[in-house]
């Protein structure tokens, strides 16, 4: 049997990030607290907000983020909202990122989403694809507006 490939929403968001007060280290790498406020544009049209926690190291481009975000607004036309949760690590300048839904987090037309979303930033330009499986209604999961 074929391998069902999900359906991929494209657009762009822009992000605000807000540090909040950092607690002295005296020793270590930095860590620290922000707050996320995104829109977003294209097949997923809505905003999201979150916190994100980081911590810096003294080795340049070796860093590491988490994050939760809830995203509310409406995916190709069906409205409600999810929860994506990140898992950043920099590698000395090598970077890999894993960006999920949260399980059971989709509410009213968005209820029973998952799915993966890669973030591409090009000359400072935020964009997204996002792979998601959605449940039809009264059927098989799927999406009918790919």
């Amino acid at each position: 049997m074929p391998e069902i490939e999900p359906p991929v929403a494209r657009g762009k968001f822009e992000v605000t990030l807000t540090p909040t007060p950092d607690e002295p280290v005296p020793v270590g790498p930095t860590l620290g607290r922000m707050l996320l406020a995104k829109r977003f544009h294209g097949d997923l049209e809505g905003i999201s907000q979150g916190q994100m926690l980081t911590a810096m190291t003294s080795v340049d481009g070796s860093a590491g983020y988490v994050a939760i975000e809830r995203f509310a607004g409406a995916l190709r036309g069906r409205k409600g909202s999810f929860v994506l949760q990140h898992d950043g690590v920099m590698d000395r300048g090598l970077p890999k990122l894993s960006v999920s839904v949260v399980p059971d987090s989709g509410t009213e037309e968005l209820a029973g989403i998952t799915g993966n979303m890669e973030i591409i930033v090009t000359d400072g330009e935020h964009s997204y694809e996002f792979r998601y499986f959605l449940p039809m209604p009264d059927g098989p999961t799927t999406d009918s507006s790919a």
